[in-house]
């Protein structure tokens, strides 16, 4: 049987390679695609493509992952998995901070209609607050991800 830290460090230098693969496709390949009077990088809809991907290799592993702790935490005491981490307080935490993030952004989001490159003029409002919201909570979830790990690596917690 494969462990599964095996399995998550072929998976990661995978992504790694695909990264760097997409990104070399991005900067180095040409830039002969036109967009109004501006010229675009010909991978550009690669890139776009390759971070929903991202997206969705994210989300569903976070559910497959939350799927696994709380079955992990049948047979401990209540909140707690078997090896002391307690689960519960930390799903009820990042829960919290999602929600809240997601309703901070909406409030910071604007309808204001865009101008592209090609001189056209974007005002789909629910777009536009849509794209801020995501575009926000991303930046802020980032924040949260990166103190957490500052956290977690100073052992503040640690017993």
């Amino acid at each position: 049987m494969v462990k599964t830290h095996k399995i998550s460090n072929w998976v990661f230098i995978l992504l790694i390679v695909a990264t760097i693969v997409v990104f070399g496709l991005f900067f180095g390949v040409g830039y002969d695609n036109m967009e109004g009077k501006y010229v675009a990088p010909e991978h550009t809809g690669t890139l776009m493509y390759f971070m929903y991907a991202m997206a969705a290799i994210c989300v569903l592993s976070a559910v497959i992952g939350a799927a696994a702790n709380t079955i992990s935490s049948f047979g401990g005491p209540k909140g707690v998995n078997k090896t002391g981490v307690p689960t519960t307080a930390i799903s009820i935490i990042s829960l919290v901070i999602l929600i809240g993030s997601i309703i901070a952004s909406y409030t910071m989001a604007s309808a204001e209609p865009l101008v592209l490159p090609s001189g056209k003029i974007f005002d789909d409002a629910t777009l536009l607050v849509l794209t801020d919201t995501m575009v926000y909570t991303l930046y802020a979830l980032m924040v949260f991800a990166t103190i957490g790990l500052i956290v977690n690596l100073s052992g503040i917690f640690r017993k």
